[in-house]
């Protein structure tokens, strides 16, 4: 069966750089030159970086993008419809959809070859909706906005049958989706389910969640976590994109694709330990613990951010503020 990767990339620079890093981690660990579907409004941007490579570029005007969002006017609604585009230009081919705030850090092969209209992958199990429950206000609000409407009424999918979502079925991260050809079928619903949890919500996942729904109901549902790395998180993709500011310019210097792949999956190997340790994501960790009261913890990753720069004003005063709330000198 042939595969193709599909992704998206669009409105500045800094989302260029992750896609081309992204696409050639795929192609470094799978060893083949599958075939990309690439939309973008800059396709003459990333040539340059694939030269003979197989890339087919869908041209995103503003006019396209404004489809794509529908009449919800919901960015993310756009995975939806590339995806039913990218079926529709390849029919016969099964989709690995990635963000192109992902990279490929093992071969994913296996689970290329293991989707079936029985089998479907999303990135990660994140959470029951259920849990909605307890998010810590008032960042939690969408997300319990989206628990009260599941328990409060009943959704219609695309021919008009009612579902019911149960408050122990679970959101997966969708990243990353590996769709047989088969699965086309049930876009329509994930645009139904969509299109009706993102208005009384304003919840940024909620194409995610009609994915995790629609999956769960028709395949049997897997992670392929293993393989991928999904950088989601703010302060990760300040640093990827500081990362590849300085280094994605290599890629050009060099005349092979060997040469290219063997960099790639250097930088593959070496990424995650350094999203992990940075020191902007350990004072972000720190300050996140620090506000939960978690003291011991917010001290200890602060010192160790403290080891790798220990002159940042900002982080000093606010941790001197978190000292100063715990032994009761502030509220």
């Amino acid at each position: 069966m042939k595969s193709v990767l599909v992704t998206q990339s669009f409105g500045r620079e800094s989302e260029y750089r992750r896609a081309i890093f992204m696409i050639w981690s795929f192609w470094v660990h799978t060893n083949r030159f599958l075939e990309v579907i690439l939309f973008s409004d800059r396709p003459d941007y990333f040539t340059p970086y694939f030269k003979d490579q197989l890339v087919r570029y869908v041209f995103l005007t503003p006019e396209r993008i404004k489809l794509m969002r529908g009449n919800i006017d919901f960015l993310h609604r756009m995975k939806i419809a590339l995806i039913e585009e990218a079926f529709i230009i390849c029919p016969d081919c099964d989709l690995i959809y990635a963000d192109s705030d992902t990279f490929f850090v093992a071969d994913p092969s296996g689970f290329i070859d293991s989707i079936s209209p029985e089998v479907s992958f999303m990135h990660t199990l994140e959470y029951a909706f259920q849990s909605l429950k307890e998010m810590p206000l008032p960042a939690g609000v969408p997300f319990r906005a989206f628990l009260k409407l599941t328990e409060d009424r009943e959704f219609l999918l695309a021919d008009g049958a009612p579902l019911k979502v149960k408050p122990d079925q679970t959101s997966w991260n969708a990243g990353v989706m590996f769709l047989h050809k088969s699965h086309i079928k049930f876009l329509p619903d994930v645009f139904a389910l969509t299109d009706q949890f993102y208005p009384p919500t304003r919840n940024h996942a909620s194409e995610q969640y009609a994915f995790s729904i629609v999956l769960q109901n028709g395949t049997k549902l897997l992670p392929c976590e293993e393989v991928v790395y999904h950088y989601w998180n703010r302060v990760k993709k300040n640093i990827m994109d500081d990362f590849l500011e300085k280094k994605t310019h290599i890629l050009l210097s060099n005349q092979s694709a060997d040469k290219n792949s063997e960099i790639i999956k250097q930088w593959t190997a070496y990424l995650p330990g350094y999203l992990g340790s940075h020191v902007w994501m350990l004072r972000d960790l720190s300050i996140q613990a620090l506000n939960e009261n978690k003291f011991q913890e917010g001290y200890i990753l602060a010192a160790r951010a403290l080891l790798k720069n220990p002159i940042h004003w900002k982080f000093l005063k606010d941790i001197g503020y978190h000292f100063f709330r715990q032994i009761g000198l502030k509220k």
